[in-house]
């Protein structure tokens, strides 16, 4: 067993794989996490047993000795319905994607796998965890810290920028809408996922909402013409009362501001749908993030009722290799219609994924097909 310190939070790291266990507990602490590993689902169950301080998330091998990963999920399930749990495996197949979802897995990943992508679950999945808990562990953590990560936190926000990419109606050929996506120059919180997570630590996440709305303001007066806006918005936002004021900049740009749930956790805690129906009186239209990512977003566009709804790049990502990813969006893409909403295919990156999601009924893309973020609202040539 081996452990690595970190501010994040902790992941287990499950694998007979000692190559694989070694590169794993690297990435994970290089991001911020504190790493355990060990090498059979046996193992991992004495580990999170024998935890002197709960895990974030676990990260397993499927085909292990002692202990396979579905076993692992189904004893951890047994005790915590809660703890994300990431399976892997390099012979991956539908029926098992389905059994890892059926008995609460969060995500399904392939070997070998995209590095950044692995990280990026990690991240996403043990946000999720728990907003009750993840507020005890801020506020027990605050009082350990030595002052360094709220000082990196606060160089994050006062170096932030927002980036732009536009959103296309490729039918129509123009552009539909632009998402502003938050950017620091700070290094060690250059990615996005790494300074929400370091934000929700530190029980700060409104004062970053709100410092993507002030820069959205300043962005506004050189958006286009008939072009709406997509801000990001953190579940615990809907917390924030700053976010309902009836009056001011960001309140006077409704009509043109699409406001995207980007994470579910808190939504529920704060009763998500009466807020999310107050900002729709405001005039804010309201769009779903990551839909077919885990096995609960579904439930969003009931909860929710979402305007728009953005597929997970996930189901995107070689679609036109893939005919269940093919059915699964049609469906989808069938039923947000027949709820009066409209679907963006995000991460849209080669023509043949462009291709077979317009057959699919598709009309709205984001992606670097068409353009990378940039720090001014850019036209594609379409």
């Amino acid at each position: 067993m081996s452990e690595t310190k970190g501010h994040l939070g902790r992941v287990l790291v499950v694998d007979d794989d000692p190559g694989l266990r070694k590169l794993c507990r690297r990435l994970l602490a290089n991001e911020g996490w504190h790493v355990t590993v060990v090498e059979h689902g046996r193992a991992a169950v004495q580990a999170i047993q024998g935890a002197s301080e709960p895990f974030d998330c676990v990260v397993s091998d499927v085909n292990m000795p002692e202990l396979d990963g579905y076993g692992l999920l189904r004893e951890i399930r047994q005790s915590d319905t809660d703890l994300p749990v990431l399976l892997m495996t390099g012979d991956p197949s539908l029926d098992g994607a389905v059994r890892a979802i059926d008995q609460g897995a969060v995500s399904y990943l392939a070997k070998p796998f995209d590095q950044e992508a692995m990280a990026s679950a990690v991240a996403r999945a043990a946000r999720r965890h728990g907003v009750a808990r993840m507020r005890r562990r801020a506020e027990a953590f605050a009082q350990e810290l030595d002052g360094d990560l709220v000082s990196r936190f606060e160089k994050a926000l006062a170096s932030s920028w927002l980036a732009f990419q536009p959103i296309i109606d490729l039918p129509a050929r123009r552009v539909f809408a632009f998402e502003a996506l938050i950017r620091t120059d700070e290094p060690t919180m250059h990615r996005p996922d790494i300074l929400i997570a370091t934000a929700e630590r530190l029980d700060r996440i409104h004062q970053l909402g709100r410092t993507v709305r002030a820069a959205a303001v300043m962005a506004a007066p050189k958006l286009p013409p008939d072009v709406l806006l997509f801000i990001n918005v953190h579940g615990l936002e809907l917390s924030d009362e700053d976010l309902y004021a009836s009056t001011g900049a960001f309140s006077e740009l409704a009509p043109k501001i699409v406001l995207e749930i980007t994470e579910r956790i808190g939504v529920d805690e704060v009763a998500g749908p009466a807020r999310v129906a107050m900002l729709r009186n405001l005039g804010f239209r309201i769009a779903v993030d990551d839909l077919g990512a885990g096995y609960a977003a579904l439930g969003a566009l009931a909860t929710l009722e979402p305007e728009i709804v953005k597929l997970d790049m996930s189901l995107v990502r070689d679609i036109n290799r893939h005919t269940t990813k093919r059915r699964v969006v049609g469906a989808i893409t069938t039923l947000v219609k027949e709820l009066g909403g409209r679907v963006v295919a995000e991460g849209v990156e080669t023509v043949a994924e462009r291709d077979t999601l317009l057959d699919a009924g598709i009309d709205l893309f984001q992606g670097w097909l068409f353009a990378r973020a940039a720090r001014d609202f850019i036209l594609p040539k379409l």
